[in-house]
């Protein structure tokens, strides 16, 4: 049986010669995989390689199954265009290393409406407006909201924030506690929305030391968290 979902591709991994396996956040059935079979060997059909780059945003026609059965694609075309995210080579190298991250965190086959629509207005935010160098921070931040590890900002004006409890504390051991410029970075992006993210001022040092503690607070609450390949990328770049 087909159903019609929107769907947010996470990743896609080639399968035998000609076949891929794509991984999608669907805004109904949660996180699914399918099958794409023959995809990269077809010069015809709707089924365009294309289509399955990092965060396009879809409408499938697949099939489902609740037991980690690969689904079948019988029909997939875009739901909303993009303009500049995967040719901007800034936005492009976010949107990897974004992707990246989604495809450890978002696993389960459980629906979250909620932190659907919140990848998908973001994701459009980040095409339709000017780069900003610290959309990445942000969006780490906030999409913990949805993972249920969102920092406890009760004692904001103590001195460091620990990574290990998710909250602000006068303890400061630096190999797991954000201190310093790095948590003035912390504490007004915490604060900042996305129109004013340009507004906030930070140099590359700052973001690279805050990036790198945030994917420690992952690695403390997501136990399967692991290496971000696209992550020398995005420091090298900004």
């Amino acid at each position: 049986m087909y159903d019609k979902v929107r769907a947010i591709v996470i990743s896609s991994l080639k399968y035998s010669d000609n076949s891929l396996i794509v991984k999608c956040f669907t805004q109904t059935m949660g996180t699914r995989s399918y099958l794409l079979q023959g995809v990269l060997a077809q010069k015809k059909g709707n089924l365009k390689t294309a289509l399955f780059q990092p965060f396009m945003l879809l409408e499938l026609v697949a099939t489902h199954k609740n037991n980690g059965t690969l689904g079948r694609v019988k029909e997939a075309k875009i739901a909303v265009p993009y303009y500049s995210l995967h040719t901007d080579m800034y936005k492009s190298a976010v949107s990897m290393f974004l992707s990246e991250v989604c495809a450890f965190v978002c696993t389960s086959e459980a629906p979250d409406e909620e932190m659907f629509l919140f990848l998908e207005q973001k994701l459009l935010f980040f095409d339709r407006n000017d780069f900003s160098a610290n959309f990445h921070l942000k969006f780490l931040l906030d999409i913990t909201r949805y993972l249920g590890f969102y920092p406890d900002t009760t004692h904001e004006h103590l001195p460091s924030f620990s990574l290990e409890d998710g909250i602000f504390t006068t303890t400061d051991e630096s190999k797991y506690t954000i201190a310093g410029t790095t948590l003035l970075l912390f504490k007004t992006l915490l604060h900042t929305d996305y129109p004013q993210l340009s507004t906030v001022k930070s140099n590359k040092n700052e973001r690279n030391a805050l990036l790198f503690q945030l994917l420690k607070y992952y690695e403390w609450h997501f136990p399967s968290f692991r290496q971000i390949k696209s992550l020398e990328v995005l420091q090298t770049l900004f």
